[in-house]
This record gives C-alpha cells, sequence and structure tokens, in this order.
C-alpha cells in the first residue's frame, strides 16, 4: 500500500509540472553583450517578464501557451518573435537581438521665441493609483498620459511624476515615448533608454530629457514603466493621480493598454516650443 501510495504522489508531482513550462535564458545583442530590461511577453495575452539588469530572465507558462509565440522588445532593437515550443528546446536558452539603424525625423524648431510650457496633468489630490494585480513578480506595470503638441516643433526637456511608497526609498523606472496609434500608446517615439533609479520618499520627481536630445511636432504618449526588483512586491509603488480626464496602463511587459476614465495620472513633460 506504501509503494502504491508513492507512485500516485510520484504521478502527481509530474502531472504538475507537465502543466507549465519554465523559460530560463539571457536575451543579448547580435555582439553577445547582455540585454537588460528587455520586454518579453506574448501579445494579447498579459503574459510576460521582463529580464534583469544582466539580461536574464525567467517565466514560467501554463501549458496551454505552449503553441503561442514568445516576442522580446528592446529599445534599440528590433523586435524578434519566437515559438514557445522552440524556446523549450534550447540549451543554453539564449536569444540575440539586433540593432535598430533607423532614427526620429529631424524636427526644425523656427528661430522664433520660444516658450517653455507644461504639456500634461500637473495636479494631484489626496489620492493614488497602484498596481491592483499581483501578477508574475518580476514582469512590468506601466501608465502613460496622452499629449498634445497641436503640430508644435517641440524640444522635450524634462519629465515630471508624482511616486510614493511605504516600503522602499527608491525605485527603477524607465520613462517611454510612444506614437499616437488610434488613440492609443503604438510604437516608441524614442529609440533611447532612459533607465534611472527614482526617489519614492512621496513627492514630484523630474527626469532630464535634453541628453537624449528629443524633438517632435507630432502628439505622443509619455509612459513611466515600473521595473521592480526580484522578490519585490509589485503593489509597493504607487504613482499620484488626479479625478478628471483618462490615462491609459498595462499591467504585463507587452501587454494590453487599457484606458482609465475618470482620473489621470499625474505626469507631465516641461517643454518648449
Amino acid at each position: 500500500m506504501k509503494q502504491t501510495f508513492t507512485v500516485i504522489l510520484l504521478l502527481l508531482s509530474l502531472l504538475a509540472e507537465a502543466q507549465h513550462l519554465n523559460l530560463q535564458g539571457t536575451v543579448l545583442s547580435s555582439s553577445s553583450e547582455p540585454l537588460p530590461y528587455v520586454n518579453i511577453g506574448i501579445r494579447n495575452k498579459n503574459v510576460g517578464t521582463a529580464s534583469d539588469e544582466h539580461g536574464k530572465f525567467t517565466l514560467e507558462l501554463p501549458a496551454t501557451h505552449a503553441t503561442d509565440t514568445l516576442t522580446f522588445s528592446a529599445i534599440g532593437y528590433q523586435e524578434r518573435s519566437v515559438p514557445v515550443s522552440e524556446l523549450v528546446g534550447m540549451q543554453p536558452l539564449e536569444v540575440k537581438l539586433q540593432e535598430k539603424t533607423e532614427r526620429l525625423q529631424e524636427v526644425v524648431v523656427q528661430s522664433r521665441k520660444l516658450k517653455t510650457r507644461k504639456l500634461g496633468v500637473t495636479g494631484r489630490l489626496p489620492m493614488v493609483w497602484g498596481n491592483p494585480d499581483q501578477r508574475e513578480s518580476k514582469d512590468i506595470y506601466e501608465f502613460a498620459n496622452f499629449i498634445q503638441v497641436k503640430d508644435r516643433p517641440t524640444e522635450l526637456l524634462s519629465a515630471h511624476f508624482y511616486l510614493t511608497s511605504s516600503k522602499l526609498d527608491s525605485a527603477l523606472f524607465r520613462i517611454n515615448l510612444y506614437r499616437n496609434r488610434d488613440g492609443k500608446p503604438g510604437e516608441r517615439l524614442l529609440e533611447e533608454r532612459v533607465v534611472q533609479r527614482l526617489s519614492t520618499s512621496e513627492g514630484w520627481v523630474s527626469i532630464d530629457l535634453q541628453p537624449f536630445a528629443v524633438y517632435t511636432d507630432e502628439d505622443f504618449f509619455l509612459g513611466i514603466e515600473y521595473l521592480p526588483a526580484t522578490g519585490a512586491d509589485r503593489r509597493s509603488i504607487m504613482l499620484g493621480a488626479k479625478l478628471g480626464g483618462s490615462s491609459f496602463s498595462r499591467k504585463a511587459s507587452l501587454g494590453n493598454w487599457e484606458e482609465f476614465v475618470g482620473a489621470s495620472l499625474s505626469g507631465y513633460v516641461l517643454v518648449r516650443q
């Protein structure tokens, strides 16, 4: 009887393992340099993770995703999509991305007297936005505001957000700029990696964008992406908000953008027009 019980436990254990696919690998450049903070996910299914500062990633997938495709997306590199079934068989699991060669379209700022303006949501009420779900702990979450420049040649000087945390003194964030595609964030407008550790001691933080020489004459989305450390509770970071308007959020790498109406992220850009 004891032997039969042991066999049953073993079979149940094997069955549980078969219900999940465990992927552990590294994302590299074409020159075999590790790529940090790469977004890795299955599009339209809100399943994903992000590589760490050494390009390494771990992702546990239900067996139902065995026929899906995993997409790897990094700023400055061409996206790559690989079938999950192919990744499972890789030893070692290494995914290489090719660098992009395209650059931003040149925008000419006229020689008239320029003005400095704040575009976006500059206020904050005593309320905060957090992350409502505790999904994959190594995955990102991101909020984005729509910024209108009204066809004016515009230089982006800095980005500003309101952050707070009861558990962490600081956290790692990436600032993203997205083109407007059908009223939602689309492809990246800026192919530069803007990753900074920001204070979360409840207050406004500023990210200098001048070193990246960002010029545009089109409306865009300003995004702030939380890159959680291993083992960090994704709900430990919250962002300021204001009643009225709307903003977008997503809870997974390459996940679906969802619009929230009735509240908007406290985030804006300082520009010169």
